[in-house]
């Protein structure tokens, strides 16, 4: 396993306890931190560079177009119902996720793996381009509301953007 730098391992604690996930958000997460690891191990190559390498790896099918990482993340998260039977408690986040926002964040899942699924090297690449802007947007609003809130208390390792820029 390769060694990565603070700033990722930093970002990589925010992000599981980061609140108020759209169910998109959620699955694109999974994709983002993928390439973001990739992009870390090759010694953070130009991100056009290490999108290709992800898409082109074996990995890409055994896991990302089968769906098998999305499945684990269902599987986290039906492993942990509430005992009020209100949905499922997400211990990272202190978050409540209702049986509805369960059964659509299975249906999203659904779409997005056909869209990841296309043989086409350049299908995949723009859908993983576009998934990881979209989660790199969401991440850089999240963190300007976060370091505006005075409610809460930050120390020197809260950062404004994430590791890898998009």
């Amino acid at each position: 396993m390769s060694k990565h730098g603070i700033d990722i391992i930093r970002f990589l604690k925010w992000r599981k306890k980061a609140k108020n996930k759209t169910i998109n958000i959620r699955l694109y997460e999974i994709i983002y931190v993928g390439v973001l690891m990739l992009w870390s191990k090759k010694n953070k190559p130009p991100i056009e560079n290490v999108i290709y390498q992800y898409i082109t790896r074996d990995e890409y099918e055994k896991e990302l177009a089968s769906g098998k990482l999305f499945e684990k993340l269902l599987l986290e998260i039906r492993e942990t119902p509430c005992e009020d039977n209100s949905g499922y408690y997400l211990e990272n986040s202190s978050e409540i996720l209702s049986f509805d926002e369960y059964k659509k964040l299975s249906d999203v899942k659904d779409k997005l793996i056909k869209r990841l699924s296309t043989n086409k090297k350049v299908g995949r690449y723009v859908a993983i381009l576009e998934i990881c802007k979209e989660y790199y947007n969401w991440v850089v609003d999240k963190k300007r509301e976060d370091l505006e809130d005075i409610t809460k208390a930050y120390n020197f390792e809260t950062t404004a953007r994430p590791p890898m820029e998009i």
